[in-house]
């Protein structure tokens, strides 16, 4: 996780300035409440992620969380106007 994040900074041209100790990997997702645990080989909806809370100051202290790899997906480029969209959709198709 700590070395696909350095090589995504890299790529995306945001900075990086964490070591390990800046990253805490909780039992539970805080956003989904599942439970965290790594995939051997893939990713699974359940592996540890790396998340910026605020994407534009990059992977440094203060400014990452470990979430799940699906949390993390469905934030990915959504905002919160559409995410707020598909809840008020769902909720009035149910």
């Amino acid at each position: 996780m700590f070395h696909n994040a350095k090589r995504r900074a890299q790529l995306k041209g945001v900075q990086f300035d964490l070591t390990s100790a800046d990253v805490v990997i909780p039992e539970i997702c805080p956003v989904l409440g599942i439970k965290l645990t790594p995939g051997v080989r893939n990713f699974v909806d359940s592996s540890p992620s790396l998340d910026r809370l605020k994407p534009h100051r990059g992977y440094v202290p203060g400014n990452v969380r470990v979430i799940s790899w699906r949390a993390n997906r469905i934030k990915n480029d959504s905002t919160l106007e559409e995410l707020e969209q598909i809840v008020r959709y769902l909720k009035n198709v149910a």
